[in-house]
């Protein structure tokens, strides 16, 4: 906590001048350099700045600790995707943010702001706060230059551009187990993106190691992403037993979660594996069950679209195949989105 800053944050919330706060302790040159944090006041100074404000030191070390401690947990609830919670910490910590700005969780601060709008998925947010927070890296402690580059990484992996979110990503693995105690999410997202990158081997040997993570952190909701993540994995090269045992492991998950975003993957990928073995009906089944269980015009809604079309068209049912893609491509609304390519692709 900055004394100074303190000092100033409250000499503001009263209404008071330099003038009429310092009159008989301090000049208000003095005060100012200890309000900018140029000079370091005496601790006698200090103290009668504080009781013409009515502040113990005290009492503003507390509640710079709280704030501190609401923070760690915000993080963690984004960790374990308790959109909630984290919703209730996000209004909690905006409505003390001018407080906060008085100390030295400033940058933290505003990194935890950002990962909460790539929760949200929204990009816009994110985009601009990056661009206001960007001219500050300099001042980044080596922890915050840490959180800064994972955001990136994690930005780059939503918009797809895999490359350069991998790229971030292994300029970080040095400090991954230094920092996991506090950010245990690193592992997951190294694995997603090899696994998008068609890295399956290194997918996999990541995935292991985010397991273990979040076994420690028991943090069971990830650990069934993880569990998705190899069973996907050992599709790719052809392991269908141990995808089949890994997605048996998940589905129990998914159910005593009670999730039903899991269960719809869970259902998508089981259609994948039997594509995978050439049982196209079994596959044909499973990828409609998974969309009934899916927000329609979601992002994972049309992934799941994409892969039942081309189980349609190996299966030579062409016509249904371009009935299914014909509505979905009329009600798309992005057209230069991915998905919509690869959805055009297809048709």
């Amino acid at each position: 906590m900055s004394i100074g800053k303190v000092i100033y944050y409250h000499r503001r919330k009263q209404n008071k001048t330099q003038e009429q706060l310092c009159q008989g302790i301090c000049s208000v040159t003095h005060l100012s350099k200890i309000e900018n944090n140029v000079k370091e006041a005496n601790l006698k100074t200090i103290q009668l700045l504080c009781d013409r404000l009515h502040i113990s030191i005290e009492e503003e070390n507390k509640k710079s600790e709280l704030v501190r401690q609401k923070l760690d947990i915000f993080y963690k609830t984004m960790e374990r995707l308790h959109h909630e919670k984290a919703a209730h910490f996000f209004k909690d910590l905006q409505e003390c943010k001018e407080y906060v700005h008085c100390t030295d969780m400033i940058y933290l601060y505003e990194l935890y702001m950002l990962r909460y709008y790539l929760l949200l998925d929204d990009f816009s947010a994110f985009e601009k706060s990056s661009r206001g927070i960007h001219k500050y890296l300099s001042k980044f402690s080596p922890f915050e230059d840490y959180v800064w580059d994972l955001l990136q990484a994690i930005y780059y992996g939503k918009k797809e551009h895999f490359s350069q979110a991998l790229l971030f990503l292994t300029k970080l693995e040095e400090q991954a187990e230094q920092y996991q105690a506090r950010i245990s999410d690193y592992y997951l997202f190294r694995s997603a993106i090899h696994g998008h990158l068609c890295h399956y081997s290194l997918s996999i040997h990541y995935a292991y190691k985010a397991l273990h993570v979040f076994q420690q952190t028991n943090n069971l909701l990830r650990m069934v992403h993880v569990k998705m993540i190899l069973a996907v994995n050992f599709i790719y090269i052809g392991e269908f037993d141990k995808g089949n045992e890994m997605l048996k492991h998940t589905l129990s998950d998914a159910e005593m979660l009670q999730d039903t975003e899991t269960k719809a993957l869970f259902l998508h990928n089981l259609g994948f594996l039997y594509y995978r073995q050439g049982k196209i009906e079994e596959s044909l089944d499973y990828y409609s069950q998974a969309l009934q269980y899916k927000e329609k015009n979601s992002a994972s809604y049309y992934i799941t679209i994409s892969f039942l079309a081309e189980a349609l068209i190996t299966f030579s049912q062409n016509e249904k195949a371009v009935e299914l893609l014909s509505e979905v491509l009329d009600s798309f609304q992005d057209q230069k989105s991915p998905r919509y390519i690869e959805l055009k692709i297809l048709y």
